[in-house]
């Protein structure tokens, strides 16, 4: 009798995935593991996870992105919920940074963060859904902004996350 484990997506699989539709298809494994930090193995393994989960096409190396923002909106905040930590040194995110934080006309007293040691902000920790996200967004900027939208959707009050959805929308179809 042959065991079949069902494949689970991780939360380094959404990263790898939005880092995907970042670059437009025009990428190698061994890029794509580079400019995340992690081996190439694992960049395989996770679109393969993703493919399974009807997120990404193999063979047109291209994201579903309906199905994929379908996923973002209703299902990341469950499947990987955000976790707040304490004050910390970091990179701003969720509606603490941009695009959101230029559309939002409150202003929060203290923001929400990746903590990161060469961070400029102080504010309440999240932690993300990759452990070397800050340090692989930092020549990114389109990328650091999707993956913020997506902390909104895990982090942030209705309001927040109508506008994430909004943004995210535009952002994954442009």
């Amino acid at each position: 009798m042959s065991c079949n484990p069902q494949l689970m997506l991780k939360p380094q699989d959404v990263v790898i995935l939005l880092k995907v539709h970042c670059w437009q298809g025009n990428w190698t494994y061994e890029q794509l593991a580079l400019s995340l930090k992690t081996s190439t193995s694992v960049v395989y393994e996770s679109l393969r996870r993703c493919e399974l989960s009807r997120l990404y096409h193999r063979n047109h190396r291209r994201v579903m992105r309906e199905a994929l923002l379908e996923f973002l909106v209703h299902g990341v905040k469950y499947a990987f919920p955000a976790t707040v930590g304490t004050l910390k040194r970091g990179i701003p995110t969720a509606h603490s940074a941009e695009p959101l934080k230029g559309l939002l006309s409150v202003s929060e007293s203290i923001p929400y963060v990746w903590a990161f040691s060469r961070g400029t902000v102080k504010g309440q920790e999240i932690k993300p859904l990759y452990r070397q996200l800050s340090d692989v967004i930092e020549d990114d900027r389109r990328f650091y902004e999707i993956l913020c939208l997506v902390e909104a959707l895990r982090i942030g009050k209705v309001r927040e996350q109508e506008l994430a959805i909004r943004v995210l929308k535009e952002r994954l179809y442009e």
